[in-house]
């Protein structure tokens, strides 16, 4: 075997950094090799006017990389996952590579459209899966009252500082863009002799940042195309010594989920014509999966699951909170303090004060879940992101876009469990205890759903033999807290996540 490997792909920024860091990986796990890197322009690169859906099944980023390969111009191809067919292949095989950058959208939009907004916005994107997404996506989670402006679409292409350029001559609205793309660009420092204009480029990220606010589309709702954020690398079949050296720069999670993702779009003939998004997240309490769109014959797609979940069943005699519904629970505000300038964290609407505020050009606000940041956004303030409903431990991380390390506290109530809490705590109101009917037969109870640490100490603290019964909750602190209090030999048999309460009732309460 030569002890050159010539590794090739796209000519864009972009492509060369993921070249450059696939060839440092390789190099680290064998520093005998020598690997070259070979860059070319794709009939994607060259054709910049064709909206993307147009090339469906023609392979318009890959074609001609693969056509190097097999005449042995070149020995390993590094893809962009998501642009790769779906189809079975006789020459080649696909070997997933290095860990998965985000796999979420973010939306720029100009800061100056935020303060005197138009009648309408325009959004820029080639991609039919984001377009079908974002007109519903502003109705409800953009605030008021630009939420209730004109959308328009407007396809953009080439590469990531092309359509930045392109947005930021743009009389009006935001860019939609991989967020893998941005972070790729702004946390790779290698190579940098290589890549001569990877510093201008830094720098025009960051001043459109600065230009713009932002926001981290959730995945639940807004899922990306399948494989975004993931690297493959292609070989020929006979090239088994190839295999094995990539092999050892796999991430199993990467692998696991892009294969996932690329599994279900099959379903519906795959393609970047498609309007389907579908993200598989793996966690400890299982698999998630989210799928949204459209198909080809008009059907409408939106799921939400849970591996790994019990099959169990049960009447709404046997449920806390009774009859399946929701316990009542009397709400009262709080004098409270906040420290300037910090980055917000919003437990529940409820937990953000009607005479706070926050400044969107220098201040991050994140919701816990959906409902939310539908509250904040109906009271006129921009939310970046969300945990998206699975618990605080779901990351935000945008500290590359952001240029700075995020500085949260936490607004809840006074009861909230401050020990499993990652941020800092600042109680904004006091909530009751549930209330629970006379009579109340624990007895008859084989299973409760807790939306909060404080009420599940509350009532199992007045009904300790509620302690024994099989427990859901959301993910998130709360799942921890209760798997602490069960204890690890009886967590795994009686505490188990539901991804909401709603899907809770539909999933175990018979009608």
């Amino acid at each position: 075997m030569s002890e050159l490997i010539k590794v090739g792909g796209r000519s864009s920024l972009l492509s060369r950094i993921q070249i450059f860091s696939v060839i440092k990986a390789l190099q680290e796990k064998n520093n005998t090799k020598e690997f070259l890197p070979v860059f070319r322009e794709s009939a994607g690169d060259k054709d910049l006017k064709t909206p993307l859906w147009q090339f469906a099944g023609q392979g318009i980023f890959t074609k001609d990389l693969q056509e190097d390969l097999l005449n042995k111009k070149i020995d390993i191809v590094i893809h962009s996952w998501k642009d790769m067919d779906l189809r079975e292949r006789n020459e080649t095989i696909l070997v997933p590579i290095l860990p998965r950058e985000d796999v979420r959208d973010v939306l720029l939009f100009k800061r100056n459209k935020w303060i005197s907004a138009p009648t309408d916005i325009t959004i820029l994107t080639s991609s039919p899966r984001r377009e079908h997404h974002i007109r519903d996506f502003i109705k409800s989670y953009f605030p008021t009252p630009i939420n209730s402006f004109e959308v328009k679409i407007e396809s953009v292409r080439g590469n990531i500082q092309t359509r930045l350029r392109k947005y930021l001559d743009h009389e009006n609205g935001g860019i939609l863009v991989a967020k893998a793309a941005l972070d790729r660009i702004l946390g790779f420092d290698d190579y940098e002799n290589q890549i001569p204009e990877l510093r201008e480029v830094k720098q025009l990220i960051r001043e459109t940042i600065n230009l713009s606010l932002f926001m981290v589309m959730p995945s639940s709702i807004f899922p990306s195309a399948p494989a975004q954020g993931a690297l493959c690398a292609e070989i020929r079949k006979e090239d088994k010594h190839l295999e094995s050296l990539l092999r050892e720069i796999t991430d199993a999670n990467a692998e696991l989920t892009a294969n996932e993702e690329r599994k279900i779009l099959s379903r519906y003939g795959g393609g970047c014509h498609q309007k389907i998004g579908v993200s598989v997240l793996t966690r400890g309490y299982g698999k998630i999966t989210f799928v949204r769109g459209e198909t080809e014959d008009g059907k409408t797609l939106f799921s939400k699951e849970l591996s790994d979940t019990p099959n169990l069943k049960f009447d709404r005699s046997e449920v806390w909170p009774p009859n399946a519904k929701m316990a009542a629970r009397q709400r009262e505000r709080l004098t409270y303090s906040i420290p300037k300038d910090v980055d917000v964290f919003v437990s529940r609407g409820y937990a953000f004060p009607l005479d706070l505020s926050v400044n969107p050009t220098n201040q991050i606000l994140w919701s816990a879940g959906l409902s939310t940041w539908k509250d904040l956004a109906l009271r006129g303030f921009w939310v970046n992101g969300t945990c998206d409903g699975l618990g605080e431990s779901e990351p935000p991380m945008i500290d590359l876009l952001l240029g700075r390390k995020t500085n949260f506290i936490k607004l809840t109530h006074v009861d909230s469990d401050k020990i499993n809490s990652i941020y800092p705590v600042i109680p904004t109101y006091f909530v009751s205890a549930p209330e629970i009917p006379v009579p109340f037969d624990t007895s008859k109870i084989k299973v409760a759903y807790w939306r909060s640490g404080s009420e599940f100490d509350i009532v199992t603290k007045r009904f300790p033999e509620l302690l024994n019964v099989i427990h859901f909750v959301g993910p998130g602190s709360t799942f921890k807290k209760i798997k602490q209090t069960i204890g690890e030999e009886a967590n795994t048999k009686r505490v188990f996540v539901s991804l909401s309460f709603d899907s809770w009732v539909e999933r175990y309460i018979r009608p």
